[in-house]
């Protein structure tokens, strides 16, 4: 009797929505990211962040649509661009973006971009 309990619950867990995102690998969520050269961790990124800073700046990696998802926010005005994917690999994603291709590195969890001249490589939290 114990068994068939067991296996109902499970059956039930399996099949509603209990467990959704869990194996979800159509999309990768970048967080938390922040500088390695001029900070120690997130934590101090967040407590000596500089006014120029996004209050939020997150990514979404869609791999299903083959579309990047850059979300910025600052000052209550949201912005979301989107950007298509040129190439993955199981290590690396890049995406295209006329000024300067966006780079991440799944295996060190790294963002990689660059403002003109300037190359801009953070570490994040992927999800």
């Amino acid at each position: 009797m114990k068994k068939l309990l067991g296996i109902i619950v499970l059956g039930l867990l399996l099949n509603g929505n209990a467990y959704a995102g869990w194996f979800d690998k159509d999309k990768i969520i970048v967080k938390e990211c922040y500088d390695s050269k001029n900070y120690k961790n997130f934590k101090t990124f967040k407590k000596n962040k500089n006014t120029r800073d996004a209050d939020k700046f997150e990514i979404e990696i869609n791999l299903k649509e083959k579309i990047v998802y850059r979300i910025l926010e600052k000052d209550g005005e949201l912005r979301i661009d989107q950007f298509p994917i040129k190439i993955k690999t199981n290590d690396y994603i890049i995406a295209h973006d006329p000024t300067g291709d966006l780079q991440f590195d799944l295996k060190n969890e790294a963002y990689i971009t660059s403002v003109g001249d300037y190359k801009i490589q953070m570490l994040c939290k992927f999800k």
